[in-house]
């Protein structure tokens, strides 16, 4: 679907969120997910967003003045299975 190094830095930015919790009504600016990852440029971590946006794993809103984003709980099935499989981690790290 993506070479490896997208679909990582994807599973990393989704890993983000489920970790801190960022579930539908509760939200955080865009701009906070170009600095979870580590040695990614913003670029391509807008590229990994506008993605996840068209999946329908994270959901999009205007709040003050800026783009905030969450995961869909609608999804929680599929984004858990592909950041297990993308970043080969245990699923305990995922409760």
């Amino acid at each position: 679907m993506y070479d490896k190094e997208f679909e990582t830095l994807i599973a990393e930015l989704l890993y983000k969120l489920y970790r801190r919790g960022i579930w539908g009504g509760k939200h955080t600016p865009l701009r906070n997910l170009y600095h979870l990852t580590s040695k990614i440029i913003v670029k391509d971590s807008e590229k990994a967003a506008k993605e996840l946006s068209n999946l329908g794993w994270i959901q999009a809103k205007k709040s003050t003045g800026e783009i905030h984003v969450s995961l869909n709980p609608h999804k929680k099935q599929e984004i858990r299975d592909f950041i297990l499989k993308a970043l080969r981690i245990s699923p305990d790290l995922l409760k």
